[in-house]
């Protein structure tokens, strides 16, 4: 069964839409045949294609499912407080939770990323209220979820209202948006699956001078810098990344007293020291900097996002430290932040209380360090006052476990990311200097007299402080408590658990290898409940303060900061899109062409699988069908301002030089029948007399 890139479900027909996720998946450089592939589900069947394991969304790579409630729920449903209002909202309750159901089934079932689109009703037939109420449930229902994500609209792309609706290709083909609304449409879900599929990025690393505020302040002063309320947005986007648990850092050619002078004497900043987990400003490159503040937080360049509108300053960083996602800035304050706005790799597609909390984890952490140089390793566990808690995950863990399973790399045994064991367990750290949240998860079946840990992982920032030992001693005594004999570690290497790989080393294991690169590592239950840690040089190296293996990796491949800048200043808008997705397929010019010829055979170029090249070519002849028909004659209407009837189009001579006849025609139809109508109204107005006078000079 072939797998496709993007399957569509919806309830009414969207395959308009296909053109501009096409679009988007070029755009962003999608590579395969079928990574490109676009296809949709039969018409109105978001059911069925949910629930199908082999229907267009169950074999796609990624679902998009789009609905509008008046066609979930009976077109009769009214509004107010009336009981024929309530039974209709009452049945959108009732479709909001089947909808939830199938959509969940179908996550679970494919494991890969949904976006649903709850969009906008129609004037004529759609009820707000319905679509407000189908909205919030939804809304609600994956709050949280990383699988299944919910669009309420197109923004930031939506177009003005009067843009968004064809009342005639509604009520022609049941395509009831305008191709301006499916450009911001499929912009918004590719945007969103963007998020939802590539690795984000951890770290916001700013500038300072023409990036937080206009002025140098080495030069200007504390006080001669100006943070006005354009410039103020930029902070406000910096706070919404803080807030989703991005660590900030500076990164300046400044003094540092200066910069902390300028936060001092602002107040009103929505971004304070107390939100920057570290920072680097001082006269060495930008480039060796955020090597410094990359060893400190003990994360990889390739986690880092830079900002700045120096264009020299992002030149040495490129070519510095390349693994950094390092963007320029437009230097106006108004145009930064909207670039902020549009820059896709700031997105998340989903925040926990963990994301949130990360910052002022990691200035605990900055206390440990401190504390940690201050006395030996052995004296500092035994004052770190270590607590964890281990306990089976309920729904409240569900989204963070995700998320541990996706993120952790370094102590991930199996490197699984998918959890399919029978039960599930979380572990809760804490210690004196505060509480590092749920940190670790085990994901265990039993077999026969073994209880099998097929996921065993802990976040690096509890790494090394003998937490995977008691996560160990906790399967132990499970197995022993159910009467079990043995417990299992499922291992396989990667690129980057080393860590957990000498953990394991350091167990009276026996090694039982399956698979070409799997093995289990197999412990007695009793051996497993009695591990305890004891610092030795691993610890050593995992729990010490020096990091600089990350700041010393290899070089990544270039980020790709040309694609995101491209799209955060130039494809911001519902018509840039369109004007982008035009020049992707342009159309020859032919001599003697008409300016209506012209036009028809434009729209036919972005319409149909082939341009025409001459008047002589056929609609049909060029990929044409029943759709995209409709959707010519809704451009027709608003480019010319008449309706082509559906016998001249249905004919084998449908051609660009016989359509652009028959809408010259028309238009000149409509004209003598204004002519006309305006005539009689004039006659209309005139005396018996009068009339007679006229008659009597026209025969003369």
């Amino acid at each position: 069964m072939n797998k496709i890139g993007l399957g569509v479900a919806a309830t009414f027909t969207a395959e308009p839409l296909g053109d501009a996720l096409r679009f988007w998946l070029a755009e962003l450089d999608i590579e395969g045949d079928a990574e490109k592939d676009v296809a949709f589900a039969p018409y109105g069947q978001v059911f069925p294609s949910l629930l199908d394991p082999g229907s267009v969304l169950g074999r796609a790579e990624a679902a998009v499912v789009l609905v509008r409630a008046e066609d979930l729920v009976a077109e009769d449903l009214v509004a107010g407080d009336s009981a024929a209002g309530r039974d209709g909202l009452g049945e959108v309750e009732a479709v909001a939770t089947d909808l939830a159901a199938a959509l969940r089934t179908s996550a679970r079932a494919s494991g890969r990323p949904h976006v649903l689109v709850v969009c906008p009703p129609s004037p004529e037939h759609g009820s707000p209220e319905a679509h407000g109420r189908l909205t919030s449930r939804l809304v609600q229902a994956f709050e949280g979820d990383r699988a299944v994500c919910v669009l309420a609209s197109a923004e930031p792309y939506e177009p003005a209202p009067e843009a968004v609706h064809d009342a005639f290709a509604d009520r022609t083909g049941n395509v009831p948006y305008t191709d301006r609304y499916f450009a911001a449409l499929a912009t918004a879900v590719t945007r969103r699956l963007h998020a939802m599929t590539t690795p984000r990025p951890k770290v916001v690393a700013v500038d300072c001078d023409g990036t937080l505020w206009d002025g140098v302040v080495g030069e200007d002063g504390p006080d001669g810098v100006v943070i006005g309320p354009e410039r103020m947005e930029v902070w406000r986007e910096l706070a919404r990344q803080v807030a989703a648990g991005r660590l900030l850092c500076l990164c300046s050619k400044n003094e540092e007293k200066d910069v902390r002078e300028v936060f001092a004497r602002h107040p009103e900043l929505p971004v304070g020291l107390d939100d920057v987990a570290a920072m680097r400003v001082g006269w060495e490159a930008k480039s060796q900097a955020l090597r410094a503040l990359a060893a400190e937080l003990d994360l990889g360049l390739d986690s880092f996002v830079f900002l700045d509108d120096s264009p020299v300053e992002c030149a040495e960083v490129r070519a510095g430290c390349p693994e950094v996602l390092t963007l320029r800035l437009p230097a106006g304050a108004a145009e930064a932040a909207a670039f902020l706005r549009h820059c896709w790799p700031l997105d998340l597609a989903a925040v926990t209380e963990a994301d949130r909390e990360r910052t002022r984890r990691y200035q605990e952490e900055r206390r440990r360090e401190h504390a940690r140089g201050e006395m030996s390793l052995a004296d500092f566990f035994a004052t770190l006052d270590l607590r964890v808690t281990i306990t089976p995950a309920g729904a409240e863990h569900e989204a963070r476990a995700a998320q541990l399973a996706e993120r952790t790399n370094q102590f991930n045994l199996s490197g699984a990311r998918r959890l399919d064991g029978d039960e599930k367990f979380v572990v809760d750290v804490r210690d004196r200097f505060g509480d590092y949240g749920v940190v670790g998860l085990t994901d265990v079946r039993t077999e026969g007299d073994t209880l099998r840990a097929g996921a065993f992982l802990l976040s690096c920032r509890a790494l090394g402080r003998g937490v995977e030992h008691r996560m160990l001693a906790h399967l132990g005594a499970l197995a022993r408590e159910r009467g079990l004999a043995r417990v299992a570690l499922a291992f396989r290497a990667t690129e980057r658990n080393r860590p957990a790989r000498d953990f394991l080393a350091a167990l009276p294991a026996t090694v039982e290898p399956y698979g070409e690169e799997a093995a289990w590592y197999v412990l007695d239950a009793g051996d497993a409940a009695a591990v305890v840690h004891a610092p030795g040089p691993a610890e050593e190296r995992a729990a010490g303060p020096a990091r600089t293996t990350q700041a010393t990796e290899p070089a990544a491949a270039p980020a790709g900061w040309a694609a995101v800048e491209r799209i955060a200043t130039r494809l911001t808008g519902a018509d840039a899109i369109l004007d982008a997705m035009r020049a992707a397929r342009p159309v020859a010019e032919v001599a003697g062409a008409s300016p209506v010829e012209a036009t028809v055979m434009r729209m036919w170029a972005e319409l149909l699988d082939a341009a025409p090249a001459s008047v002589s070519d056929g609609f049909f002849q060029l990929g044409g069908h029943s759709l995209r028909l409709v959707q010519f004659m809704a451009r027709v209407r608003a480019e010319f301002g008449v309706e082509l009837p559906f016998d001249t189009l249905y004919t084998t001579s449908f051609t660009v030089a016989e359509v652009a006849k028959a809408i010259e025609e028309r238009q000149l139809a409509d004209t003598d029948e204004e002519e006309l109508a305006g005539l009689l109204d004039e006659l209309a107005g005139l005396s018996d007399e009068e009339i007679d006078a006229l008659l009597d000079s026209g025969n003369g």
